[in-house]
């Protein structure tokens, strides 16, 4: 058998001491602190950056469910900022804000419940609405009532309150006869 020795042939010492062993175990403290900080950093930008995906997500699909369904609005029954009940070829339908959801309900036969298009929008919008409703440029508003031939556009607005985002599009009622296009010379 052999021994082992911990004393060179010189009679020094050989390993670590107690010092070096702390002053070690202190540097991988500190490292493991600065990684530990990065890798936290990294997952909160990776969820911030997913919130934002899906919120441009839901409002993206929201304004295309809109504008799809106002593009052929032959008639309009009611128009506020926050509500709008319209006819269309596939029937009546009624796109509503209530607190900080949007639905769109089918009012004519087959009726069909109201359905969430998005969620999670500011309820106080301040100066800014959900829905405006414009004449030909230069001629003011169109309001409920009037012709629909008369309805230039219709501005929809969604301000989302989880993120300082903002989506809106503008919708040309095909019913309205206007000329939405530049002419051609």
């Amino acid at each position: 058998m052999s021994m082992v020795y911990l004393f060179s042939k010189t009679g020094t010492q050989r390993g670590f001491s107690l010092v070096e062993l702390v002053a070690s175990l202190v540097i991988a403290g500190i490292l493991a602190v600065a990684l530990s900080t990065v890798v936290v950093t990294a997952m909160d930008g990776y969820v911030v950056s997913q919130n934002a995906a899906d919120v441009s997500q839901k409002g993206q699909l929201a304004l295309a469910r809109m504008r799809l369904e106002l593009l052929n609005a032959t008639s309009v029954s009611t128009a506020t900022a926050d509500k709008i009940v319209f006819s269309n070829p596939d029937g009546d339908y009624e796109l509503e804000r209530t607190g900080d959801v949007i639905t769109l309900t089918r009012t004519s036969a087959p009726a069909v419940g109201p359905k969430t298009l998005v969620d999670t929008i500011l309820v106080n919008y301040g100066a800014d609405q959900l829905f405006a409703y414009h004449k030909a440029p230069g001629s003011g508003n169109w309001s409920a009532g009037e012709d629909i031939a008369l309805l230039y556009a219709i501005d929809i607005t969604l301000k989302f309150d989880n993120m300082n985002t903002v989506f809106s599009t503008s919708v040309n009622p095909r019913a309205n006869r206007l000329r939405v296009a530049p002419r051609m010379l």
